[in-house]
């Protein structure tokens, strides 16, 4: 391989793998694009801790590409300023999360 070959490989893999890497936040996702996401299937909200459809409809956002359910619009608010933490709350194995840091719904 000449060296142009050579640059051209290199360019193409840091291109793909900037592609696949998906840090998008969407606080109001449509149907087709929570479809498209990978669902986290929580049912517990990760910021406030409440069951998912206690404080009404539930909120879904995509994160990364995961569909994340929330209680509440205030929730989503929250998610939305530290979302990597709070996706990692929502992907524990149910029961691990009990905190009511995000905010307070009494």
């Amino acid at each position: 391989m000449n060296s142009r070959s050579i640059l051209i490989a290199i360019v193409l893999s840091v291109a793909t793998s900037f592609a696949a890497a998906d840090t998008s936040l969407v606080l109001k996702p449509d149907a087709k694009r929570i479809a498209a996401s990978k669902s986290v299937e929580n049912k517990k909200c990760p910021v406030s801790g409440e069951e998912i459809g206690s404080m009404g409809e539930a909120r879904v956002v995509v994160y990364k590409g995961k569909a994340v359910k929330l209680c509440c619009a205030g929730c989503v608010k929250a998610f939305a300023k530290d979302p990597a933490k709070f996706l990692a709350i929502a992907e524990q194995p149910e029961g691990a999360h009990d905190s009511h840091e995000g905010h307070d719904h009494h």
